[in-house]
């Protein structure tokens, strides 16, 4: 009997995290964490900078009556950071979730999500709101994995059974925010395909189960917001080219965002879907218009 067979009735859930410093926003995520009806099984914080070891050090001891929590220093990037996270989880840990430092949940979060995560489920894809509304569109439950909806899940939002993570080897680290290339997301997604090709594969879409999160550009300056717009532009428009999305489809995703102020004027500018619609197309073609090399989609 395999470990998520024994566990079907109580998953055992590793929270991985992944951070670059944002103490007072990773205290309120380790806060809401504490106060769940179903704690957490385990919890393991990555992080980038070891002269801040004792910085996290003093907020882990915070909540050491409350969480078992793990710390572990990984080279920068978004996907080095969540694959460091899961690996120091072992087998006593059935699933995985990679909400960033800034997520916010309801206190029964996991014990509401907890009934989905059922043995013949491999991922499981929540709601992602901000002050904004919801961020991503989840099709009807039963709903097969595809090509086109398998951009609705969000990492934040999203659990994998830890077994078939690995076994589709993690986060690509070349992909997401932080990465040393152009393509600053669609590691969620890339990976979602990649587990999608193993025997087995399911998905659990649910939609009345929420993540909150953070703006995803309303908080930046317009500088900011752009520049962060194109670089995540660049990573949807890489796995198009990646995963050989046919010429049209291709087309249809750089016209879109060239469309997005149209579409929704309450949170694109023109000059944002100009950015995203450049940004699509170098990830496309798999080149970067010459200028600024700096990869990141943010810079702080």
């Amino acid at each position: 009997m395999s470990d998520s067979v024994a566990n079907a009735a109580a998953p055992r859930i590793g929270v991985a995290i992944t951070t670059v410093g944002r103490w007072d926003e990773l205290r309120g995520l380790l806060d809401g964490l504490a106060s769940q009806s179903r704690p957490p099984h385990a919890v393991a914080i990555a992080h980038h900078d070891a002269a801040a070891e004792d910085d996290l050090a003093a907020l882990v001891g915070e909540f050491s009556d409350k969480l078992a929590i793990m710390t572990v220093v990984s080279p920068r990037g978004i996907s080095n950071g969540r694959n460091a996270a899961a690996g120091m989880f072992g087998d006593d840990v059935d699933w995985l979730w990679f909400p960033n430092d800034t997520s916010r949940i309801d206190p029964d979060f996991l014990e509401r999500i907890a009934p989905h995560l059922t043995p013949d489920a491999v991922v499981c894809a929540v709601q992602l709101v901000d002050r904004e509304g919801p961020r991503n569109t989840l099709p009807p439950p039963g709903t097969p994995l595809n090509r086109r909806n398998v951009w609705g899940p969000i990492e934040p939002a999203t659990l994998f059974r830890r077994r078939e993570f690995l076994q589709a080897g993690g986060f690509d680290p070349a992909i997401g925010s932080g990465a040393g290339t152009p393509w600053q997301a669609g590691e969620g997604t890339d990976l979602l395909l990649r587990m999608s090709e193993q025997d087995g594969f399911s998905i659990a879409w649910v939609d009345d189960i929420a993540v909150r999160a953070q703006t995803e550009f309303a908080h930046l300056t317009a500088k900011e917001r752009r520049r962060k717009i194109r670089c995540y532009g660049r990573g949807t428009g890489y796995l198009y080219r990646r995963w050989n999305y046919p010429a049209w489809q291709r087309f249809r995703h750089v016209v879109g965002a060239a469309l997005m102020p149209l579409r929704n004027s309450d949170k694109f500018q023109l000059q944002d879907g100009m950015a995203l619609a450049v940004g699509r197309a170098e990830g496309i073609f798999g080149r970067v218009v010459p200028g600024d090399q700096d990869n990141r989609a943010i810079v702080r």
